[in-house]
């Protein structure tokens, strides 16, 4: 208490504050608890009104949690009739299929939108990695703000790209160069957007490529040269139509599985760019089959043919490296071409590496000189420091008139 009997100014402003809180909480102080008790000589009551903003939390929490619970589901349920026909068509394939490890374990869920089932064991193939991605449904936040995103902004490549299953399949041997991509023309600017792979290969722009292989007009052809072309599709017109009838891609395009392939990609070179050279022992060479997620197990069926095509040029693929089929073998000039323009490519981003290395350094010796002159600067008199900014300053004045050839006259 003070001199004249009122409170001390921090108490008083405690008692204004509690006050305050007691009205934005709508509490009114006669109001009858909903519980009491008393836990040793503390008294305990609660007063649910005084604890809205939590129960807000809570609500928000728990409707939060269920949508997270049934987006998870959803998500499974979306990808379990392609991953159940995957696990009895690879058995008859590959040798081992999943963890051997783990018993009954074939499928691995990473997190809740992405599935993959991994193999090993078959000719041709060091393993294959497939993989089912699907939209975030188990975050609403994340679909949420990717969905308005992708509404209202606009952007060249959508963030939400649908649910995808993609099928790699790594092959033991990278004596074989190239790039080749068959592209659902409606995914053509989402898939080569930003992949670098797909920067060695050339959509194909005429009227009538398409239907002189007796392509579906709904794929576009990226390729690095046009022996890799008549090697996958055949050759312009009747002079292509053993090749095609050998290899089997083109018809299996044209049936009703072709309308499930997103993209079909085969390529020696990384999606994303290295920083420097890949040694040609490192690169490797992969098929992959990008298709858009069946939901039915008849719809994964009817899918089905594009796996036995992607397998079917494994097998030419592996009998080209080993010299055993020479059905999709390429010509020696062929290769030598490819050989040399992988040798440029490397060589530019070398020079890249260089330069970024060279720059680095410079930035760094720079900042230590900076640093070592401004030590020297502190140690000065405020005079002093005062007549050196005034001579750096006239310093950089005259180189800066060099540079540009102009001569100021006294």
């Amino acid at each position: 208490m003070t001199d004249n009997g009122s409170p001390p100014l921090p108490a008083l402003l405690l008692q204004r504050a509690l006050v305050a809180l007691r009205t934005s909480m709508n509490q009114p102080t006669d109001q009858t608890p909903v519980w009491e008790g008393k836990i040793r000589k503390l008294d305990l009551r609660f007063y649910p009104s005084m604890f809205y903003i939590q129960f807000a939390i809570v609500a928000v929490a728990l409707v939060y949690f269920v949508f997270a619970l049934l987006g998870r589901m959803v998500n499974r349920w979306r990808a379990s009739a392609w991953l159940r026909t995957l696990e009895k068509v690879l058995p008859s394939e590959f040798a081992h299929i999943g963890d051997t490890e783990a018993k009954n374990r074939t499928v691995v869920w990473n997190g809740g939108d992405e599935a993959s089932i991994y193999a090993t064991g078959r000719r041709g193939v060091s393993r294959l990695h497939a993989k089912v991605r699907l939209a975030p449904r188990h975050d609403p936040a994340t679909l949420t703000v990717f969905g308005l995103y992708d509404r209202f902004g606009l952007p060249l490549i959508p963030t939400l790209a649908g649910d995808r299953a993609v099928l790699t399949f790594e092959l033991p041997h990278s004596r074989t160069v190239g790039t080749f991509a068959i592209i659902d023309k409606v995914a053509l600017q989402r898939v080569r957007h930003g992949r670098f792979d797909l920067s060695f290969a050339r959509v194909a722009d005429g009227a009538n490529f398409n239907s002189q292989r007796g392509l579906d007009e709904r794929f576009a052809v990226a390729s690095e040269c046009a022996d890799i072309t008549d090697k996958w599709l055949g050759e312009i017109g009747a002079r292509g139509d053993s090749q095609r009838a050998a290899l089997g891609l083109v018809e299996k395009l044209n049936s009703r599985a072709g309308t499930w392939l997103e993209s079909l990609v085969w390529t020696d070179q990384p999606a994303k760019r290295p920083e420097a050279p890949i040694p040609a022992a490192a690169r490797l060479e992969r098929l992959e089959l990008t298709l858009r997620l069946p939901r039915t197990a008849a719809q994964a069926e009817e899918a089905l043919p594009l796996v036995a095509a992607a397998l079917d040029i494994v097998d030419a693929l592996e009998g080209a490296a080993t010299g055993r089929n020479k059905l999709i073998a390429l010509r020696p000039e062929t290769h030598t071409a490819l050989r040399r323009t992988r040798a440029d490519v490397d060589a530019e981003l070398d020079a890249l590496r260089q330069r970024d290395e060279r720059l680095d350094k410079e930035e760094a010796e720079e900042a230590k000189r900076l640093e070592e002159q401004r030590s020297k600067l502190e140690k000065l008199t405020p005079a002093e420091q005062e007549r050196r900014k005034q001579i750096e300053k006239k310093r950089a004045l005259r180189k800066a008139q060099g540079a540009s050839g102009v001569r100021v006259r006294k």
